[in-house]
């Protein structure tokens, strides 16, 4: 069995990430890094999503090499977060620290609504974005991917987009994040993310999308 090792402290995204790469039933072993031992923090201070999730996934690379571990084993890092477009994009790649360094989900929500309501709004389209990044503890070139985007050969980029529109109504006890103010169009009307089940939001998120993309080309990576 294979290891890999999710480059996130987000226990929440662990916990996506790992129910759907579950289901795929190949031949790996999932982690949380800091299960591992005393994993870094990484600086995020970059300006994209790409750059982030680059930094997280070679940081803990060389971490878990220092470690001794497996040159094979296999590393994957996310970036994630919404863009509104009632303000110019924000809070894009500072979603997790939209209301400060040390806010929790509950102030970056209302630091967005406080955003919105100064513009006189109760809504704005927005959309969110996943971006993956997968690379090898020793850092060797990845074989050709499908699925992936372009980049550099240490690393497999896989990127997912969801749109919807954010809204000063909150709804649903589910999900984390932006969720709850974060609604998307369906058969029955719209609905917050907070209220779908956990199955439906994998099925149509932007995690869930980057996700199949890495699952697409990830049983060859293995063979």
């Amino acid at each position: 069995m294979r290891r890999l090792v999710l480059a996130t402290a987000n226990p929440h995204k662990v916990e996506e990430m790992a129910a759907m790469l579950a289901v795929a039933g190949l031949p790996l072993t999932v982690h949380a890094a800091r299960s591992l031992g005393p994993a870094p923090t990484i600086v995020e201070d970059q300006d994209t999503f790409l750059q982030h999730a680059a930094l997280k996934a070679r940081g803990i690379a060389r971490w878990l090499a220092g470690q001794g571990e497996a040159g094979e084993t296999l590393v994957l890092a996310d970036d994630s977060g919404v863009c509104v477009d009632a303000l110019d994009g924000a809070p894009g790649v500072h979603s997790a620290v939209f209301a400060g360094p040390d806010a929790d989900d509950a102030a970056n929500n209302a630091h967005l609504l406080a955003e919105l309501a100064a513009r006189g709004l109760e809504g704005s389209p927005a959309h969110y974005v996943c971006l993956l990044a997968l690379t090898r503890v020793d850092g060797a070139a990845l074989p050709a991917y499908p699925g992936a985007e372009p980049s550099d050969p240490d690393l497999g980029i896989f990127v997912g987009r969801w749109d919807g529109e954010i809204r000063r109504a909150r709804a649903g006890v589910g999900g984390f994040g932006y969720d709850p103010h974060f609604w998307v169009a369906g058969p029955d009307g719209a609905r917050s993310v907070a209220q779908l089940a956990p199955n439906e939001k994998h099925a149509r998120s932007h995690r869930g999308q980057a996700v199949r993309r890495l699952l697409a080309g990830l049983p060859g990576l293995l063979a």
